[in-house]
């Protein structure tokens, strides 16, 4: 998209991208999985390439990094989150607010990185010691459910 987008903008003098990441780009956990981390960090890492390639030419590229959503993704989880957690969490109109924020700001400003995160952080300790164990070889040790917090 960057591609397609990119020399229009700059023939304007000027223009925006946002992607949406995730903060799985940063801190990295069970609960996204190491490809879903390094994905994202790649994606991070491409609109930081961007923003100090393109930055003199008006361009302004914006990565956007939620931390824990309500979304239907989690309900896939091996211990999904209680409604009660969820109701806590960042929520999809977060983001996008935080997406027109960054994007209506004058464009001799950019947010090169906004973090989108909840204010109270849940305790994740036992989901991650469940994700530790799920599909882990037979023989492998594994914590009671009551060592795991389940």
């Amino acid at each position: 998209m960057a591609g397609a987008v990119l020399s229009g903008m700059i023939e304007r003098g000027g223009g925006t991208i946002i992607t949406v990441s995730s903060l799985a780009a940063v801190t990295p956990n069970l609960l996204g999985g190491a490809a879903y981390g390094a994905a994202k960090a790649g994606v991070r890492n491409f609109m930081s390439f961007l923003h100090t390639t393109f930055r003199g030419e008006g361009i302004r590229a914006i990565t956007v990094l939620p931390g824990e959503a309500d979304t239907p993704i989690l309900d896939g989880r091996a211990r999904p989150p209680a409604p009660e957690e969820r109701a806590n969490m960042v929520q999809p109109i977060d983001v996008a607010r935080a997406v027109h924020l960054a994007a209506t700001l004058p464009a001799r400003t950019v947010l090169q990185e906004v973090v989108v995160a909840p204010t109270r952080q849940r305790d994740t300790s036992g989901d991650l010691e469940i994700s530790r164990w799920l599909g882990a070889p037979d023989n492998a040790k594994s914590p009671s459910a009551e060592e795991a917090g389940a």
